[in-house]
């Protein structure tokens, strides 16, 4: 991920730089050119967030009068495998660098014209968890028990949101979420299913480096200027791999809802998103526009 960051903004800079020379030099942006398409987009995105509590319990006073603790653990994890179809996107194909000053007039940001749809959807969440059972000398952890949900979109849940991420000039690179609106079914006697899904997306959202800004469960669309949907230009159809997987947190302390003592936790994601564009149709310039 850190890598493609490094190369987003290695390109965008140079496509700053073609701009500049295109404005200082002159010329003219014929009628006709090729600046937007209209695309259709499909993301299969199948990534997974764990994470993994460890921690001791109070559950009575032993007859010398000290606290006495079990262990309790918890092994939590939400996975979304769904695909995300968008009928109409409009995105710029042309870079800056081409465009020169008519970029003024006919640059644009990716949008969403038709909101896109969540298919084909196969998401769940499961909580394996231990309590404890007896109090003070009998006091001990539970056998592990597990909760299971299913998580289903919305029907009415639709996607209608590119987010562009700067690298502090231009835009590095664009995301959409595959999250929509879920709803949760399966019971579950210690936690229910949207305050569970709440709690895991929190904490998956903080793994994602602050520089990279694309996190549990958001996917790359293109990579920078120049790049995939400028690709569209010349490629009617445009296909990439996203990697997901995050390196593990660590360790770190924390507490949940299960576990309100303080504990320690370890949580990451694994996962890829597959992308296709598919170009419909380009916008042309409809007359000549000075560079």
């Amino acid at each position: 991920m850190l890598a493609l960051a490094v190369i987003a903004f290695a390109v965008a800079a140079a496509a700053l730089a073609g701009a500049a020379m295109a404005s200082k030099g002159g010329g003219t942006l014929p009628a006709g050119f090729p600046y937007a398409a209209e695309i259709q987009a499909t993301i299969r995105y199948d990534g997974t967030y764990t994470r993994d509590t460890t921690s001791t319990v109070a559950c009575g006073t032993s007859s010398e009068g000290t606290t006495v603790t079990a262990p309790v653990r918890t092994h939590e994890t939400v996975h979304f495998d769904r695909t995300l179809f968008f009928r109409h996107i409009t995105v710029p194909v042309a870079t800056p660098g081409e465009l020169g000053r008519a970029a003024a007039k006919l640059g644009l940001e990716p949008t969403v014209t038709t909101p896109g749809q969540i298919r084909n959807d196969h998401s769940s969440m499961e909580l394996e968890y231990t309590s404890t059972e007896g109090e003070n000398e009998a006091c001990r952890p539970t056998a592990p028990a597990t909760c299971f949900w299913s998580l289903l979109p919305v029907p009415s849940s639709a996607m209608q949101a590119i987010v562009a991420h700067h690298n502090g000039v231009v835009p590095a690179f664009w995301t959409v979420s595959v999250l929509g609106a879920n709803s949760t079914t399966g019971d579950c006697p210690v936690n229910n299913g949207p305050d569970q899904l709440s709690a895991l997306l929190e904490d998956a959202g903080q793994l994602s480096p602050p520089a990279l800004a694309e996190g549990f469960p958001n996917v790359t669309i293109s990579h920078g200027l120049s790049s995939d949907f400028h690709r569209l230009k010349t490629q009617p159809r445009v296909r990439f791999e996203v990697n997901l997987d995050l390196p593990a947190s660590g360790s770190s302390n924390c507490s949940t809802n299960l576990n309100p003592e303080q504990g320690t936790c370890t949580n990451g994601v694994t996962g890829r998103a597959e992308v296709e564009l598919h170009r419909l149709f380009f916008y042309e310039s409809k007359k000549p526009y000075r560079r």
